[in-house]
């Protein structure tokens, strides 16, 4: 009866503590929280053996030196040992993201830590509770480790080589890495090796001592930004400028590529069969890597088809087609129209049109470049057929001022071509340019056929010149401005015959 009383606040201790337990151990669960499993231990293993530990002790007497008391109190170490690291783990070791709880650091540090408690708690039970001294255990293991050490350099390699890996932390559980030829994301890192997750949902068991030679890429860090480089080739004949606004208008549209930095596309090399460009963007989920690349190469051959681009290919291919053939068109009709537009060519009979259409040249300017410079000889004359031309001048301090802009069906340069007078202004392509050129050799077998022909157009030109100083003066005497017409075409034209050689 004596030791039912004596025992009584012994149990009464652990219930109450088991409640307690019971609720921490629910409420954990209820959350998910990795403490859960240490609310177990201390519930289900720890609390009953302090419970038998303290009655022996107590009621019973039982001392430690007792064979049964020693296996207890061993038992009771090892409970203690695994208590401690699950809480570690649980709070120091893992981290929460949204309503998950992930392992912060790699399996191997956590084997380590079990290790290094395990022997910590190993020894101290050992020369506490059993009474045995460590220096000869500790000789014995070493001798034991030298043997094992020479009959497992292998493995020990490979777990030196992840202790290494660890201590330098180039990647991490959940980073996407390349190791030699193995491209994938890391998912386990132990003793001996790393597993690695391939886009084929292969696992690839990686050695460490492999990891220590090979060069790794993490492209995971030091941010989930990565860039990502592709060439793609086009046709020559199409203009550069042109197929960089269509690649990185393609590129922004593209699901997964990043706005900002904003996609980059150079020209890389003029190869056999195209002109090859490169375009670099970022991403910041290099899983959908291949998911990415595929919209947006789909995405590039349409574009192609809609802007006429021509993605070439190494091959030769014939075709025999026997239908009729559609009318020819004729590739100069489009000339001959524009140049019948412009006031300078009204004159022009439809064989002298014809004739100056036939020695038009066309030329293609990228955005940006230089036509003419303001000052510099010029004999061309140029009409804008595609795209639009900025017009500017040097102001009293040198800086260049822009004055007008020029867009298709405009022209340039008549003076110039005329009567080999410098340039007044600088021409620049706001944009992609397209122009028709037309030299001074064209003017002068013109002129050289009809004499006549040069003081119609000096007249018009002349015209033109005058209308815009009346314009700028607000000027309105038409006599007035005929009579200046005629005297300064009459000087023109002796300006053209001289500049010719008529």
């Amino acid at each position: 009866m004596d030791k039912l009383v004596q025992i009584a606040p012994y149990l009464v201790a652990w219930a109450l503590l088991t409640l307690l337990a019971t609720f921490a151990v629910r409420a954990l669960e209820k959350r998910a929280h990795p403490l859960a499993v240490t609310a177990l231990a201390v519930r289900n293993l720890l609390l009953p053996l302090l419970l038998c530990v303290g009655v022996l002790r107590g009621p019973f007497h039982v001392s430690d030196k007792d064979t049964s008391m020693q296996l207890l109190l061993t038992l009771l170490g090892i409970a203690v040992i695994h208590v401690v690291l699950s809480f570690v783990k649980g709070t120091a070791l893992t981290r929460q993201e949204g309503d998950r709880y992930q392992t912060r650091i790699p399996k191997l540090l956590v084997d380590i830590l079990r290790l290094l408690l395990l022997l910590i708690g190993g020894a101290v039970v050992v020369s506490k509770v059993w009474g045995q001294e460590l220096g000869g255990l500790l000789t014995a293991i070493g001798v034991s480790s030298i043997v094992l050490g020479l009959a497992l350099q292998n493995t020990l390699d490979n777990v030196m080589a992840g202790i290494s890996v660890l201590i330098e932390g180039p990647f991490e559980v959940g980073d996407w890495v390349r190791i030699g030829d193995v491209t994938g994301e890391v998912v386990e890192m132990n003793w001996r090796t790393v597993r690695v997750r391939t886009r084929d949902n292969d696992l690839v068991i990686v050695p460490n001592s492999v990891i220590g030679k090979e060069t790794l890429i993490n492209v995971s860090r030091p941010t989930r930004a990565h860039a990502e480089r592709i060439v793609i080739g086009f046709s020559y004949d199409d203009p550069p400028n042109k197929i960089k606004r269509v690649l990185h208008s393609v590129a922004l549209r593209t699901r997964g590529i990043l706005t900002q930095p904003t996609p980059q596309i150079r020209v890389k090399n003029y190869a056999d069969f195209s002109i090859e460009y490169e375009v670099r963007f970022t991403i910041d989920d290099f899983a959908r890597l291949p998911e990415i690349l595929d919209e947006f190469m789909t995405m590039v051959w349409y574009a192609a088809k809609r802007n006429g681009m021509t993605i070439p290919f190494p091959i030769q291919t014939s075709y025999e087609y026997h239908a009729d053939l559609p009318p020819r068109i004729d590739p100069k009709r489009g000339v001959r129209e524009a140049l019948s537009r412009v006031p300078v060519f009204i004159p022009l009979d439809p064989n002298e049109l014809e004739s100056l259409s036939d020695e038009a040249i066309r030329e293609e300017y990228g955005r940006g470049e230089r036509v003419v410079n303001q000052g510099d000889k010029g004999a061309s004359f140029f009409l804008i057929q595609e795209g639009a031309a900025i017009v500017s001048v040097k102001d009293a301090d040198g800086q260049e001022r822009e004055v007008a802009r020029l867009a298709r069906g405009e022209f340039f340069g008549e003076m110039s071509a005329l009567t080999g007078e410098p340039r007044s202004a600088t021409i620049t392509a706001g944009e992609d340019l397209v122009v028709l050129v037309v030299h001074k050799g064209a003017f002068q077998r013109m002129l050289a056929a009809r004499p006549s022909l040069a003081q119609e157009m000096a007249e018009i030109v002349e015209a033109r010149r005058q209308e815009l100083q009346a314009v700028r003066g607000m000027r309105a005497d038409a006599a007035e401005q005929r009579a200046a017409i005629r005297a300064g075409a009459s000087e023109l034209v002796g300006r053209i015959k001289r500049f010719l050689g008529l």
